[in-house]
């Protein structure tokens, strides 16, 4: 069997098994973890892998219409709980079944003690705890790759910043070989604590990694380009791999602390730091997540992927964040909004008495 065009690694990380006709299992790596927590964006994706699992069991058991399964085109998840790298259950409900749209109820749940997940059985309900709620949409995947897209009047503002090439095109083999083409550099690159995000090599803006203050941080337009690179091998981007990408941008996680010390009156003008500096100062939980699937990527995946991440306002140490996701043609890919939180990340490594709910 060919890989993925994910890479092993990553399928490896996002695998979920069948237990009966409504129930999988999967194990949360922790080198897809933020410090302890498996990452949001991660997570996810396997609650994407867990809906396609689904409905994959039903096509070859009959249930569905041969060569008829469907897959997600939209997600949206509440994190209810603080995850933990280790075995996860995922029970999903049927919601509505339709010959184009289906909607499915997923939970993912885990032993309420993390070190009960190595001591006692895993498949009793009253050991296990529902840590993330997602209501999941899917569709025909014939039916989505055959549409031809309607295009409104949107398009990128401010616009990215320009490449090398004629109409400020952006040369992918120089900025992949030299790190740098036009306005555009490699980094900023992931804090030790950061596991998840070391799977990918992102490419920013350069002036966005000059050293800046806080509150120039704190309004910066973030871009980046990103390419999957899993355990540091060069993959491609999947499906399943864009939605891991949606919860995934270094500068808007430095953005989100600069506004948290500027709300705080924790930051200092004068005090000029490069952008990601100062990401190990806060964690950032992600408490909800929508994701819109535009545009299914082909089977054999794309390398690289544009993120566009605004943050409208941060209030009470809670930020929104929107996020536009586009192929090297300028094609929408998805689009995301979630709710985050900015906090001290001492809760990332307490003990589950005193960190394991928001």
């Amino acid at each position: 069997m060919a890989e993925p065009c994910h890479s092993s690694i990553f399928e490896k990380a996002i695998a979920v098994m069948p237990i009966d006709a409504n129930t999988y299992s999967a194990h949360l790596d922790p080198s897809w973890c933020i410090a302890t927590v498996p990452h949001g964006g991660y997570t996810a994706s396997i609650l994407y892998r867990t809906a396609a699992t689904h409905f994959a069991q039903k096509a070859a058991a009959g249930k569905n219409r041969p060569g008829r399964s469907q897959e997600p085109i939209g997600l949206q998840i509440s994190f209810q709980r603080r995850t933990f790298a280790g075995p996860a259950i995922m029970t999903v409900q049927e919601i509505k079944l339709g010959a184009r749209l289906s909607t499915i109820h997923v939970t993912l749940s885990q032993t309420k003690d993390e070190s009960a997940a190595a001591t006692k059985a895993r498949d009793r309900d009253d050991e296990l705890e529902v840590k993330v709620l997602a209501y999941i949409t899917l569709s025909l995947p014939d039916i989505e790759e055959s549409s031809s897209p309607v295009k409104g009047t949107w398009d990128l503002s401010p616009p990215s910043p320009p490449g090398s090439l004629r109409g400020g095109l952006i040369n992918f083999n120089a900025l992949a070989a030299d790190g740098i083409d036009g306005d555009w550099k490699s980094g900023p690159v992931a804090p030790r604590a950061l596991h998840a995000a070391k799977h990918l090599k992102l490419y920013s803006p350069s002036a966005t990694l000059f050293p800046k203050t806080v509150e120039e941080r704190a309004t910066q337009v973030v871009d980046q380009w990103a390419r999957l690179v899993p355990g540091g091998t060069a993959a491609r981007w999947s499906n399943e791999a864009v939605v891991y990408l949606t919860d995934l941008s270094l500068a808007a996680l430095d953005r989100l602390g600069a506004m948290e010390r500027t709300a705080t009156g924790t930051g200092e003008d004068t005090a000029k730091v490069t952008t990601g500096t100062g990401l190990v100062q806060f964690w950032y939980p992600t408490v909800s997540m929508n994701i819109d699937l535009k545009t299914r990527l082909p089977l054999q995946g794309v390398e690289w992927l544009h993120s566009r991440v605004v943050t409208r306002m941060l209030r009470g140490s809670r930020a929104d964040l929107e996020v536009l996701i586009l192929d090297q043609n300028g094609e929408l890919v998805a689009t995301s909004t979630q709710v985050a939180l900015v906090v001290d990340p001492a809760r990332n490594h307490k003990g589950r008495e005193s960190s394991g709910k928001l």
